[in-house]
């Protein structure tokens, strides 16, 4: 038997329809919802890596970011 991974836009009336009608014949075995990763896990990612740069003021802050 073959597999097959469809991308359904359950926001629209349409995909949710097509959703609702293959999840009644048993043809949907599982809901995959793609993880995003947003800003906070990418900063909270950097601080854990040690990806941080601690400045003593704003013009050391300036010297770092423009060089």
């Amino acid at each position: 038997m073959a597999n097959y991974a469809v991308h359904i836009n359950e926001r629209t009336q349409a995909g949710q329809s097509l959703f609702l009608y293959l999840n009644s014949l048993g043809v949907i075995r599982e809901r995959l919802e793609p993880r995003r990763r947003k800003g906070i896990d990418a900063a909270l990612e950097d601080v854990r890596m040690g990806r941080v740069y601690k400045a003593d003021s704003v013009d050391d802050m300036f010297r770092k970011i423009l060089g």
